[in-house]
């Protein structure tokens, strides 16, 4: 089956996304990140935003973000950047069950004010570099539907890079199927979310 994205769906999502979040925190507000902000979004772009909230309600604002967002739609991924080291601010990856994978929302939160910091909970979840790995996969097939066949070699390589697997040989749709391969037959954990790495692949780049 050729791939069918409805760009629709994608502005709806944006406007829920929006909507829901301020009104999850009051005085907050939502800004477009990114290719929406610049007006370079194509059909694949994923959903960049930037949430500002009041200090004294920027813990809390974290902290039910998993709830917020389901109220919206069944939330598929929930990963927190381990490496924001800035205490006014959060970087979360969201994918909800029904998007297309190339619409993960990508959420930079930030406390704006000079009221007393509140400070977020650590998310009790450990990174998973497999995960990231099958990101990669995405984002390189995203690339490939754009034409950009360096930065999809260098996506590949960097999803093997976080498998600790060397590069496969082949074109660089051969590599992205080895890739998720891999992974499936490797890590039960990750077997669903290969799985529709895998149907994507073939869709974008098998039967379109």
């Amino acid at each position: 089956m050729p791939l069918d994205l409805d760009i629709g769906h994608r502005s709806r999502r944006l406007e829920q996304l929006q909507q829901t979040l301020t009104a999850a925190s009051a005085g907050s507000r939502v800004e477009l990140r990114g290719s929406l902000r610049d007006g370079m979004a194509d059909l694949y772009s994923d959903i960049d935003l930037l949430w500002l909230v009041t200090a004294a309600r920027f813990g809390a604002a974290c902290d039910t973000l998993e709830q917020t967002l389901a109220t919206i739609d069944a939330v598929d991924a929930l990963r927190w950047d381990p490496d924001t080291d800035d205490p006014r601010r959060r970087l979360v990856f969201a994918r909800f069950v029904d998007d297309p994978l190339f619409w993960r929302v990508d959420l930079e939160i930030r406390a704006e004010g000079d009221s007393l910091l509140q400070s977020p909970t650590l998310p009790d979840q450990p990174w998973s570099q497999t995960h990231s790995a099958l990101m990669c996969a995405v984002a390189a097939i995203r690339a490939l539907l754009r034409d950009e066949s360096a930065v999809a070699a260098q996506l590949v390589s960097s999803g093997f890079e976080k498998i600790h697997i060397p590069v496969s040989g082949g074109s660089a749709p051969d590599q992205i199927l080895a890739l998720t391969d891999t992974i499936y037959d490797a890590d039960d954990t990750w077997a669903l979310l290969a799985t529709r790495v895998r149907d994507l692949h073939q869709q974008a780049l098998i039967d379109s």
